[in-house]
């Protein structure tokens, strides 16, 4: 985007239009921006990225080889276990907006912090397409700004929370980034749900994210897969919630 803006700026130069030079401007800066702000999430330098093809990630470093086996739930199981949590974090993704899963999400919320759970949300600063795109798909879904809160500020306080659950997301949640040293996100910050007593994963397969890396976190023994398509397992989850809370 950025770079798009700065070609407007010279095509405006050279033909003299003062209209394409100022809207050129007003996008090669906003792209600029944004790329800064990208780069200060992922741990990368903004001339690493500008000239990548210059730099060359050192290769990662071989793990375990051996079969890994992950654990798998249903959604009357997580049901339950949100509704026994006292705190409750929300982790969501690119995988959340694509399956337009954020209202159902949002519900969950909604119905936990009726019945005296305390669910939060915890958002990376590059989660989704761009930074922000969580927040303004949360606002949408009528989540309170008082519920969500940043990397920064959810990361202290992961051993607190009872039950960790990432809709959509897992480049963001990669404990790669902190243990295989190397990797293509190593070094970058992540959400560090790992920490918190229970992980469940709401994910369509067990493929990996953006990046391609297997995340370490979907086998630790804390963790728990849900998968399926994001939207109907929200919706599940928030009509299961709901009986439950009901009955008690």
């Amino acid at each position: 985007n950025s770079y798009s803006g700065w070609a407007l700026v010279a095509e405006g130069f050279l033909l003299r239009s003062p209209v394409l030079t100022v809207v050129g401007s007003l996008i090669g800066c906003s792209g600029a921006i944004l790329t800064k702000i990208m780069c200060d999430a992922m741990n990368r330098d903004i001339f690493n990225v500008i000239f990548g093809g210059m730099n060359t990630v050192a290769p990662a470093a071989k793990g375990d080889d051996a079969p890994k086996i992950h654990q798998e739930t249903s959604i009357a199981a997580t049901a339950e276990m949100i509704a026994s949590a006292k705190e409750v974090l929300i982790v969501p993704g690119y995988g959340m907006a694509v399956a337009r899963a954020q209202g159902s999400v949002g519900e969950i919320a909604t119905v936990c912090r009726a019945n005296g759970v305390n669910v939060r949300f915890g958002i990376h600063p590059v989660a989704g397409r761009m930074p922000g795109q969580m927040n303004v798909l949360l606002a949408e879904a009528g989540v309170p700004h008082e519920w969500v809160f940043e990397m920064d500020e959810v990361n202290p306080e992961m051993d607190k929370f009872d039950v960790c659950l990432i809709v959509g997301a897992n480049d963001i949640t990669n404990s790669a980034a902190q243990e295989v040293e190397g990797c293509a996100i190593w070094g970058m910050p992540v959400i560090e749900v790992w920490r918190g007593k229970k992980v469940i994963f709401c994910k369509r397969t067990m493929a990996g994210g953006y990046a391609d890396l297997d995340n370490p976190v979907f086998y630790k023994e804390n963790t728990e897969m849900l998968l399926g398509d994001a939207k109907k397992t929200a919706d599940g989850l928030s009509t299961k919630l709901r009986e439950r809370f009901d009955q008690a």
